[in-house]
């Protein structure tokens, strides 16, 4: 997650969802594939600072959930596990959160996709989900190359209620080759000379190179889903 979409999302949070859950939810936000602690609040302290600390504040209990066990996740999972899904949806959690992993799914998940997560919802919850629109290759452990835009997010919802819809832009790669300095920008530069070395993080190098000019977007969506 770039510090441009936690932006969004904390003005999102302060807008429309720390007030307080809809009737029938708890202030309770569950985080889906949260990645460990160290990612969070170490390498990308924005994570926690603008997207888990407001809602921390605001006396709401956040969940931590991802596919493995690590430190920081409260509760490892497959997302399509009934079983799992039933879980968190018997916290009635007022918000989900699921960012920046509809990328990572394999293609075959993604028509499910919108059902699992609605199963986690209480009537009147929010969904907030951002995902690449304009964005290089970057396997973790893969990527599928789906960058759907605000629209298409929220069509694959089509009884929710759209909160917020936005593009977002963040920096180019020329911006980040640039403030790298002088020894990486050499490495990098070098590193596209040997394509048979680790050819998918290769391959995630060269395509950067596409965006050399032009700035990174991101989708944000907020919805909420239907009282009744």
């Amino acid at each position: 997650m770039r510090i441009e979409e936690a932006r969004w999302i904390e003005q999102a949070l302060h807008r429309h969802v720390l007030d307080g859950p809809p009737p029938g939810a708890t202030a309770l936000a569950v985080n889906l594939g949260s990645g460990p602690r160290r990612m969070r609040e170490v390498n990308k302290p924005h994570v926690h600072r603008q997207t888990i600390l407001p809602l921390l504040q605001a006396g709401w209990q956040v969940v931590h959930s991802d596919l493995e066990p690590a430190d920081g996740v409260d509760i490892a999972g497959d997302l399509f596990d009934p079983a799992l899904q039933a879980r968190l949806r018997a916290m009635a959690p007022g918000l989900v959160m699921f960012c920046n992993v509809i990328e990572h799914l394999p293609s075959r998940l993604l028509p499910g996709l919108p059902a699992a997560l609605d199963a986690l919802l209480p009537p009147g919850g929010l969904l907030l989900v951002a995902a690449p629109h304009s964005y290089p290759y970057h396997a973790d452990p893969i990527d599928n190359l789906h960058r759907p835009s605000p629209a298409q997010i929220a069509a694959l919802f089509p009884r929710y209620q759209p909160v917020a819809l936005e593009i977002v832009d963040s920096e180019s790669y020329g911006a980040e080759f640039r403030r790298g300095g002088l020894s990486r920008q050499v490495r990098r530069v070098l590193r596209l000379l040997v394509p048979f070395v680790r050819p998918r993080r290769w391959l995630s190098h060269a395509h950067r190179m596409l965006w050399l000019a032009r700035p990174y977007r991101h989708s944000l969506v907020l919805l909420r889903k239907p009282a009744a």
